[in-house]
């Protein structure tokens, strides 16, 4: 073995040590945690979902589907899932959107918001379940 390559094999291995701990101990390693579920749900949020069906599109293999939390499969639009993205979005009562956002990812109320086909039927199916108020105005905007 050369002495350069010695010499490079020492170094590295100094600073794998000088740098393996810098006294930290396990200080960050939640942070290592690659967990995509939200509390309490079992699949993936259905915001987490609905943006991978909207940011596929014009993929070779574009996302179609979404999964609630009972592990159905739901086939899904663009539109539908933009729909979607808007109700879970939107600005009104938090409580109501807190609601909507745990609901959904039942299948009896995703597959209730899917039968409409177009945004204006979701809309309706939306606030017929639902019945959002707007946020109360607040006095410093």
């Amino acid at each position: 073995m050369k002495l350069k390559e010695m010499l490079d094999d020492v170094k590295v291995k100094e600073i794998d040590d000088d740098m393996r701990d810098l006294d930290l101990g396990n200080v960050g390693s939640e942070l290592d945690k690659d967990d995509d579920l939200a509390p309490g749900f079992k699949q993936q949020p259905m915001i987490t979902q609905v943006m991978k069906v909207l940011d596929s599109r014009g993929n070779p293999k574009p996302v179609e589907t979404v999964t609630t939390d009972d592990g159905k499969e739901h086939k899904i639009t663009a539109s539908q899932a933009s729909t979607l993205k808007m109700f879970l979005t939107a600005d009104y009562d938090s409580k109501v959107k807190r609601q909507f956002t745990s609901d959904v990812q039942q299948s009896d109320t995703l597959a209730e918001l899917l039968k409409g086909k177009t945004p204006q039927e979701m809309q309706a199916i939306f606030l017929d379940k639902y019945k959002p108020q707007g946020r109360e105005k607040s006095n410093y905007s």
